[in-house]
């Protein structure tokens, strides 16, 4: 035996069109607040978080340039969501200070 990957490759195949959540993982969290598994769901999340942070080193040590692609794509979807709460805000803002002024 040649130590080759191919028996363990059908085990990972599903696992390259996902991110950190599996696809009941995206049902539970946002539809089912109640569900039973909910807790073990959180905590496979949570346990697959730590791995990301170790394989994002990993990248760092050995592959820079998809160390920072990692960084870039968590980054700016942190950053978008921050704005566009921002902007939330001040629509939010616009409209009470419309109101005023109609009163």
């Amino acid at each position: 035996m040649d130590g080759s990957f191919n028996r363990a490759q059908p085990l990972h195949q599903d696992m390259r069109d996902r991110g950190i959540l599996t696809e009941r993982d995206r049902e539970i969290i946002p539809n089912e607040p109640n569900n039973d598994r909910r807790p073990e769901v959180k905590t496979r999340v949570r346990n697959r978080i730590e791995r990301l942070e170790e394989d994002l080193q990993i990248l760092a040590d050995h592959e820079p340039e998809l160390a920072e692609k990692l960084r870039d794509t968590i980054c700016t979807a942190t950053e978008h969501n921050r704005l566009e709460d921002v902007l939330n805000d001040i629509q939010d803002d616009i409209a009470a200070i419309r109101e005023n002024v109609d009163n």
